[in-house]
């Protein structure tokens, strides 16, 4: 359970190689753990319980803060002065915008959905600030919905960067809310270029809505400590990896 909080998802080969034990026992043992409502079997492996129970915003913050800022600075890397920057919402989001209030800019433009974020950028000197519209879920802090997708529309985004509740090759970016998860794909489409922002615990695990498949995005910007094998298999599959 250790090992599968740690990266998120697991697979029965792995359980074998690292705890030295049969096929027969680590299908056992993971039927019994599923049994407990610790975890849930996949087809060749096992993804955390919790991926069904969608997390409050104030405890995400908590969570993984230290990788949340490492994957806010390599973020922080890729922008320029004078870019359209797309933020959906989300806690490594939230540090995204914290990053550009502590490098401010000379010229930057910034559409987001989320209030958070545009409360945390608001009087950023250099900042235009492009709100959309919407109906706002309190549980993220995102507006959605018609009139959020109008908004994005009409505009051009350089580089939009996207939270997620989880990220796996079978089934691509997940997160909780249906709503969220249309307006943030209409993100995506009206950018030239998409970077999915998620900490080494998401990935490898599924949420309930898609966002969008894997192979739209330009990169996947996680933290170092990603777990060797997901990153090579991700790595192989042509996932180009930050």
């Amino acid at each position: 359970m250790r090992s599968l909080r740690e990266i998120g998802s697991i697979t029965v080969g792995a359980i074998m190689e690292t705890f030295g034990v049969s096929e027969a026992t680590a299908r056992r043992d993971l039927e019994t753990l599923e049994q407990e409502k610790k975890l849930i079997r996949t087809f060749g492996g096992a993804v955390l319980e919790t991926v069904r129970t969608e997390i409050p915003f104030y405890r995400k913050t908590e969570m993984n803060a230290e990788e949340k800022r490492e994957i806010a600075g390599k973020a922080l890397s890729l922008i320029r002065d004078g870019d359209v920057i797309g933020l959906t919402g989300g806690s490594t989001n939230m540090e995204i915008a914290k990053k550009i209030r502590q490098h401010p800019f000379e010229r930057l433009t910034l559409v987001t959905n989320a209030i958070n974020i545009a409360f945390e950028l608001s009087g950023q000197p250099g900042l235009q600030l492009i709100v959309t519209g919407g109906v706002i879920r309190t549980q993220s802090f995102e507006l959605s919905g018609p009139l959020a997708d109008g908004t994005l529309g009409q505009l051009t985004i350089q580089k939009t960067f996207v939270g997620a509740d989880g990220v796996s090759l079978a089934r691509g970016i997940t997160t909780f809310d249906e709503l969220e998860a249309h307006t943030n794909r209409v993100m995506m489409q009206r950018s030239l270029e998409t970077y999915v922002v998620a900490d080494h615990t998401k990935i490898g695990r599924d949420s309930v809505f898609l966002i969008d498949g894997i192979a739209t995005v330009t990169a996947l910007i996680t933290d170092s400590r990603l777990d060797r094998r997901l990153f090579q298999t991700f790595a192989e599959a042509g996932v180009r990896l930050l």
